[in-house]
């Protein structure tokens, strides 16, 4: 078990977490002042969501959440383009969170009709006010999404399975091909191979014989709920869902950081 992880657990098991992580929060708030300060400046019209709000899904640097959210856009169909071209479709952002992705799609993806989704009533208010012409609507941990059948062309989704349980997993992927049309392409990240390092001995073996593991240091979808894919379970939870993988992409270890594999699915 790493550091990092030791840290968490005895803090949890002592009943400190909410407080180190308002205190984890406010030395974030502290650190990227200045850069942020420089960020509203040079960007008067440009909205930012609550601190909290960004400490809770991504991060407190204001230039690395806007103007990486676009870059992630951008990202994301150029990896697509291959299977779906980009443009008069109906696209769908499932845990948008603050729309740090989503509010710059309109950009990449033409002529088109964008939803987001997430959990998190706080976060789809401040979309639903701050974010034009993008549509935004509450979810639950678990579904239904409130979409009709076979609705969208293209769903993305980043890093939300990654705090979701293994039960929530088979719901979820379920719900996703329910409400993408037939030949509709999916974009999924997850915790692949290159987090194996967070995990212990017991949880390598476990991950090495294709079982998902969790962290749940808090409730599902909480960033500190985490959970790490053993590339063939997240293989068989699509292929057995109808959805065929057009790709599975093993980023690994970047600028020594571990990085999410990318899944690109059809539903057939």
């Amino acid at each position: 078990m790493n550091m990092k992880r030791k840290i968490k657990k005895t803090v949890k098991l002592i009943g400190l977490l909410p407080l180190f992580e308002h205190g984890n929060f406010f030395y974030q708030k502290f650190k990227n002042k200045k850069k942020n300060t420089i960020f509203l400046n040079e960007n008067p019209f440009v909205k930012i969501p609550p601190d909290f709000y960004l400490y809770e899904t991504f991060g407190l640097d204001y230039h690395k959440i806007y103007f990486g959210g676009e870059d992630t856009a951008e990202w994301i169909v150029e990896h697509i383009k291959e299977f779906i071209k980009p443009t008069n479709i109906k696209v769908l952002d499932w845990g948008c969170g603050t729309g740090r992705i989503l509010r710059h799609m309109p950009k990449f993806i033409k002529k088109s009709i964008f939803w987001g989704s997430d959990y998190n009533s706080k976060y789809i208010k401040w979309c639903s006010k701050n974010l034009s012409n993008i549509n935004v609507i509450k979810n639950n941990l678990t579904p239904p999404l409130n979409f009709q059948a076979n609705f969208f062309d293209f769903i993305y989704s980043i890093s939300i399975f990654t705090h979701l349980s293994e039960e929530k997993h088979h719901l979820w992927i379920k719900e996703l091909n329910r409400v993408s049309k037939k030949g509709a392409i999916l974009f999924i990240t997850t915790h692949g191979n290159a987090y194996k390092n967070k995990l212990s001995k017991k949880e390598t073996i476990n991950f090495n014989q294709g079982k998902l593991i969790e962290h749940s240091y808090k409730i599902e979808g909480n960033r500190l709920f985490a959970t790490y894919h053993p590339p063939i379970f997240f293989n068989n939870l699509c292929t057995s869902n109808n959805f065929k993988v057009l790709k599975h992409i093993e980023r690994g270890i970047i600028n020594n950081k571990p990085t999410q594999d990318i899944w690109i699915l059809r539903k057939f």
